[in-house]
């Protein structure tokens, strides 16, 4: 028998010490920055390694490196991992990106981050994110003037900072640029903007100093989206080579002017004050548009015709209680339709949506007047004959109530529908609920699902009477 001691034994499997530098680095930079820096814990070779200085990305938040409590020991440990893995590295190896996710209460002076964010620019950071929370709402963060004055810089994300332009800007290379949370007005912004002319991505949100935004001169502009500026009043969009537009509108009304666009694939309205003239105008404006959200308060009546369009998705509130709908859409694929009320029988009748493939029906709450929509339902059904898969989301089993009086005069049920898919928030009589299916349409498939509990059943066509 031969005994061997534990340190010849642990010298025997550390095969990682073996292996070359730069396969080494490969691996640290796979890991999370958190666990780069317990990596010399693992090997004689991490240990000889600089656990940061040749990491191409460098990720620090909060959350990560204190997870257990915020004791004095942890944010120092915390900071001196930051200050040690940008100021100790060497200037000639550049930084691919470099991100701070911080709570300013952490940090005993702002000075300190300016030292960071220095640092990171003079090895040539190519994307730059920090999200950095204030100790007060009325003191955010402000940004160094060196960030906007790098040719380095592809992708600069900033949340929760003051953004104040101080002399020219000169970004040459940024490609994509998000403000969130930013204290600033639209003079900055559109300076910013106006200065970035190869800008692909702009993602704007929750920016409250916002009164009026203007996006124009951008001819690489590919994607846009503007969320919940509170104040925003007016928003000008001149972009010809946009694809994706979404805008979520904040707590006033807000003036759109949108300019035509051929290239525009995707367009997503989340305004209550949107109107049917500007749908009645998509085909002319946005030729080429295949997807279309809208979600509206007050529309009474929505007339979309366009016939490159393959997904809509209306979602619709109370204040609507039974809106008008004319869909002509010959190459629809994918519909879903929110609200409370079904549309118009009369208007289901005119929708044209030969190609549909797949539908999504969902009842928010109709309290007692669920048996005003049975006749819509099932006239949807008739229209829908062509879908594969139809999905419909109610609350309770009672939405599906059929009166007696309507029961004589309800036309037969639908045979084409291939899988129907059932969700309902309470449920506990599975067998109620497939009876008054069956009066309105006999898919081949039938799932049912309800709360955490799931019950498929298949129907077999010359089954269905015994059912």
């Amino acid at each position: 028998m031969r005994i061997v001691s534990v340190s010849v034994m642990a010298e025997e499997q550390d095969r990682i010490s073996h292996l070359p530098d730069d396969i080494l680095i490969r691996i640290l930079g796979l890991l999370p920055t958190k666990d780069v820096a317990r990596s010399s814990l693992l090997s004689q070779a991490w240990r000889k390694l600089s656990p940061f200085s040749s990491l191409s990305l460098l990720m620090f938040q909060c959350p990560d490196f204190l997870e257990s409590c915020r004791k004095n020991t942890d944010v120092s440990s915390f900071i001196n991992a930051i200050d040690s893995s940008l100021r100790l590295r060497p200037k000639d190896v550049n930084l691919a990106r470099l991100r701070l996710h911080l709570d300013l209460d952490d940090i005993e002076s702002e000075s300190l981050i300016d030292s960071w964010i220095d640092a990171a620019l003079e090895r040539k950071v190519k994307e730059l994110d920090l999200y950095l929370r204030p100790r007060s709402i009325a003191k955010p963060y402000g940004l160094p003037a060196k960030i906007f004055s790098t040719t380095t810089i592809t992708v600069l994300s900033l949340e929760q900072c003051r953004l104040e332009i101080c002399g020219d800007i000169d970004l040459p290379a940024l490609r994509k640029l998000c403000l969130r949370q930013i204290r600033c007005d639209e003079q900055a912004i559109r300076q910013l903007i106006s200065s970035c002319p190869l800008i692909e991505d702009l993602d704007i949100a929750s920016c409250g100093g916002l009164q009026k935004l203007h996006v124009s001169g951008l001819a690489n502009l590919h994607r846009l989206e503007v969320i919940c500026c509170y104040n925003l009043r007016r928003i000008e969009i001149d972009a010809p080579s946009l694809q994706h537009l979404v805008y979520h509108c904040g707590r006033l009304p807000c003036d759109m002017v949108l300019t035509p666009c051929e290239f525009l694939r995707e367009l997503i309205l989340h305004d209550p004050h949107i109107t049917n003239d500007f749908l009645q105008n998509l085909d002319s404006g946005f030729p080429n548009l295949e997807r279309l959200e809208i979600d509206s308060t007050r529309l009474q009546r929505i007339e979309i015709s366009h016939h490159q369009l393959k997904r809509l998705e209306l979602k619709l509130t109370p204040l609507q209680k039974e809106a008008k709908l004319k869909i002509d859409a010959p190459n629809l694929q994918s519909f879903t339709y929110s609200g409370y009320r079904m549309p118009l029988t009369s208007t289901i009748s005119s929708m044209n949506t030969s190609s549909l493939r797949e539908a999504e029906i969902h009842f928010r709450n109709y309290n007692d007047y669920s048996h005003f929509f049975i006749p819509q339902l099932k006239e949807f059904f008739e229209k829908s004959k062509n879908c594969q898969v139809i999905n419909l989301l109610i609350k309770s089993k009672e939405e599906l109530i059929i009166p007696r009086k309507l029961r004589p005069i309800l036309s037969p049920p639908v045979y084409d529908i291939k899988h129907l898919y059932l969700r309902v928030s309470y449920c506990s009589r599975f067998q109620y609920i497939i009876d008054r299916m069956l009066w309105m349409c006999h898919p081949q498939t039938l799932s049912i699902l309800s709360g955490t509990n799931v019950r498929f059943l298949k129907v077999i066509n010359f089954l269905l009477p015994q059912c």
